[in-house]
């Protein structure tokens, strides 16, 4: 028993001793913001981003009136995005926005939070891509908000790249329709596309398919004009031969619809 009683102390410390080696990151106190703030970019330059994260935290925390906070603030939000936390360096970019609005910044940091959202959208077109809009939403406020950045685009191929999926979900939907043979449907989604994203290039396979489904139909004057929009709007088109080959055969066909009416 007094064995016991002699070692607990010497138990204690090392417990204590464990407890202080695993905060989950360096234990450096430096005496002023910015010398935590050198230690910090530091382990962000050397890809340890959740060292970083750490530290950043800190000296936002223990120097919230000094002059490099906003810096810490963005490299905090970039060290979220280098560890691929997409949504948390959102965050971080938009309280940059909201805390520091005469950061330099600020530029940078909005057009961040749209690339933040775009990244943060599952791969996979046909899940949830409500992030997608949000991402639009703010590289289009980033584009009016910042008109002469070098960073414009950048965010408009970001916002293409957004677009492109949103309508290859449009055009995923009318092709499940278009191959349960419910036509009228399917042209409702691949008009969508044509309507909403007509900048990408699922433009031109939406009419390609819309001139398609009239043919399926046996609707040869309507898929005639159709296909005949299709060669005028998208001449250099991968799909030019094949529409032409259906104008033959939509031709042959009118051609005996027209013969059996001035039979009758």
């Amino acid at each position: 028993m007094k064995r016991a009683i002699i070692c607990l102390p010497v138990f204690l410390s090392i417990i204590i001793f464990m407890i202080g080696g695993c905060g989950g990151g360096p234990k450096y106190a430096g005496s002023t913001a910015d010398e935590q703030f050198r230690h910090a970019k530091k382990e962000y330059d050397k890809g340890h981003y959740l060292n970083a994260i750490d530290l950043f935290q800190r000296v936002l925390f223990n120097f919230p009136g000094a002059t490099v906070v906003d810096t810490a603030q963005y490299y905090l939000a970039h060290s979220y995005y280098g560890n691929k936390e997409y949504e948390l360096a959102a965050v971080e970019f938009s309280r940059l926005l909201t805390n520091y609005p005469r950061s330099p910044f600020i530029d940078n940091a909005q057009y961040m939070v749209g690339v933040c959202y775009l990244k943060n959208t599952p791969k996979h077109y046909g899940l949830d891509q409500e992030d997608l809009k949000k991402s639009m939403d703010a590289l289009e406020d980033f584009i009016i908000d910042n008109p002469d950045s070098p960073l414009i685009e950048d965010a408009k191929k970001s916002i293409l790249e957004a677009r492109t999926k949103l309508a290859r979900k449009a055009y995923s939907n009318g092709m499940t329709y278009l191959k349960m043979y419910s036509y009228k449907a399917a042209r409702i989604y691949f008009q969508m596309v044509i309507d909403d994203y007509t900048d990408t290039e699922y433009a031109s396979r939406a009419l390609f398919k819309i001139a398609e489904s009239y043919f399926k139909e046996k609707k040869y004057s309507e898929a005639e004009g159709k296909f005949g929009n299709f060669l005028t709007l998208y001449p250099d088109n991968e799909w030019i031969p094949k529409a032409r080959e259906y104008l033959e055969e939509i031709s042959y066909w009118l051609s005996i619809q027209n013969a059996s009416g001035e039979s009758e």
